[in-house]
């Protein structure tokens, strides 16, 4: 009986450490101090932890440096991704940034930090994998940019669990304005079978526009409307992001106050999100398309009635300050389903088996960060933000909310750097939490 006893606590004893403590975290570092002077695809294999189950958030920390010799003063694209096939580029973006300009000198902040939250690629990150990590610059020589990547596996149970990614547009130049070339044949529609098994479908685009002294000053510094089509619905928003004098990388040299399309110097770009499950039906063909707003281009080379000095200050391409518009674009489509682990049929209905309150993500952050929370049934909800010293900041929900998983948005774009908390009331829970802003 002794030996039973003692066989049954070695067999618990090791199940408790199979499965982590939610919030547990696991590093995983793809790149160290990864050495960028030119247009060139960094490949790293990397080996990454089974996210069958047991992990609820993957965040990436990417940071961005100079050399000894200093940074590329430029604004560069950048991206990270996931290779299914080196020899054709087949693969997944998981990540794309643009560089700062200069970061080095009194006052500059020398390194830029990047929290971005890539859970969607949790059935792509697992196991070995190849990467590639790619920034655009030209400058060639000892100075550059050098990149550390690193990867967060956050222990826990999500509700919708992603399990699949198909890829949609891939073409990382498509023209803007040129009536030889005009952009709707890069981006055909699509038929796309949805999977049968999904119960939830996520379309995403990630996508920049760059190119200037156009009609309109095309496209990095012009307003344009982009549509995502799936079947017979539509969404529509302004590629256009205006908070870049916030951006995590601040101050900088250069212009990296100004407001651009879609991207910031010195910031990691924001995908453009799109819940598409009402518009799909699983294990049917779909129609996918993604349109941008018409324009026409009348400073361009092949444009017979264009006259330099009149049209614009040069009808032809110089490379410096009139660059062809043209668009950076990825097409992702996203499949969740329900996680056998937790065992539910209807997270609208079964209600989660107790009050959460989760750390913030990106922790730290700058200057936004988003705060995850769960009802196990309807209660009225009270988040508030406090200073270091106790005083209360801002309420972010006073209100009656339905069980489930929520999440809701807090922007410190008015506070100064520190350390702040978040609390929550629902019902009999009240839970504390810390968070650090940094600018």
């Amino acid at each position: 009986m002794r030996k039973l006893y003692t066989l049954l606590f070695v067999l618990m004893v090791f199940v408790s450490r199979l499965y982590s403590s939610p919030g547990d975290t696991t590093w995983i570092t793809a790149y160290d101090q990864d050495f960028h002077n030119w247009a060139t695809v960094n490949y790293a294999s990397v080996i990454f932890p089974d996210t069958a189950n047991h992990y609820e958030k993957i965040l990436m920390k990417y940071v961005i440096g100079c050399p000894a010799a200093g940074c590329d003063p430029w604004d560069r694209i950048g991206w990270v991704k996931l290779y299914t096939d080196t020899a054709t580029g087949e693969g997944f973006e998981i990540a794309r940034i643009v560089t700062p300009y200069n970061i080095v000198g009194g006052g500059l902040p020398g390194t830029c930090t990047f929290w971005i939250d890539v859970t969607d690629y949790m059935p792509l990150l697992n196991g070995t994998q190849i990467l590639g990590n790619y920034i655009e610059s030209w400058i060639n020589g000892q100075r550059g940019w050098l990149s550390t990547i690193k990867f967060a596996f956050i222990e826990g149970e999500a509700y919708y669990k992603p399990y699949k990614v198909i890829n949609l547009w891939q073409d990382h130049y498509v023209v803007y304005g040129d009536t030889a070339n005009p952009h709707e044949s890069h981006l055909q529609p699509m038929n796309v079978m949805i999977d049968p098994l999904a119960v939830k479908v996520k379309g995403r685009m990630i996508v920049t526009g760059h190119g200037q002294g156009n009609t309109n000053n095309a496209a990095e510094f012009s307003t344009k409307n982009h549509s995502l089509i799936v079947n017979n619905d539509s969404v529509s928003h302004y590629l256009w992001r205006t908070d870049c004098s916030t951006n995590p990388c601040s101050p900088q040299g250069g212009t990296w106050i100004y407001s651009r399309a879609g991207w910031c110097p010195g910031a990691d770009v924001i995908p453009w999100d799109n819940d598409i499950t009402a518009s799909v039906t699983p294990g049917q063909n779909a129609t996918v398309n993604y349109d941008i707003e018409a324009y026409e281009n009348f400073c361009r080379p092949n444009n017979p009635n264009c006259i330099s000095g009149v049209t614009c200050g040069d009808c032809n391409y110089n490379y410096n300050g009139h660059t062809e518009p043209n668009y950076n674009v990825e097409g992702q489509l996203i499949f969740y389903r329900l996680n056998p682990v937790i065992g539910i049929n209807d997270p609208g209905t079964i209600a989660p088996s107790a009050f959460r309150l989760e750390q913030n993500y990106p922790n730290p952050f700058n200057p936004v960060t988003k705060i995850k929370f769960t009802l196990n049934r309807n209660s009225h909800v009270t988040i508030k933000i406090f200073g270091a010293d106790g005083s209360e900041i801002r309420t972010l929900i006073n209100q009656n909310m339905s069980n489930g998983i929520h999440e809701v948005e807090f922007d410190g774009s008015d506070l100064p750097s520190g350390v702040y908390f978040y609390s929550m009331e629902a019902k009999d829970f009240s839970e504390t939490r810390k968070m650090v802003l940094v600018k």
